[in-house]
């Protein structure tokens, strides 16, 4: 069990020590997951080895362990395709609703 993951951030339950599970550890980065037995949230948590100590940030979240298993393994998004993302959908955007309508037979 990760000793900076004993309590649900939501509800402040204590975890159990099972529910804190280790889904990726790629040096000095591990990635943690965790879910609370008694209100259900979710957190993810990275923990970074630095010279100086040890720093995390964590991420309430409703995803499963195996979810976050599945999303550890895929590929990150860079900051020019979220950007250009970003870009298309307000350049486009009424297109592409137009299109979602279409496709629901809510417009004509």
């Amino acid at each position: 069990m990760n000793p900076l993951m004993t309590h649900c951030p939501m509800c402040q339950a204590l975890y159990e020590r099972e529910s804190v599970k280790l889904i990726a550890e790629r040096k000095p980065v591990r990635l943690y997951h965790s879910m609370c037995a008694s209100c259900s949230h979710g957190l993810l948590a990275y923990v970074i080895d630095a010279p100086g100590g040890i720093s995390s940030v964590g991420l309430i979240t409703d995803i499963s362990g195996e979810d976050a298993l599945r999303q550890a393994d895929l590929l990150t998004i860079s900051a020019e395709e979220c950007i250009a993302s970003h870009r298309l959908i307000l350049e486009q955007s009424q297109d592409i609703c137009r299109q979602l309508l279409d496709i629901s037979g809510k417009l004509a």
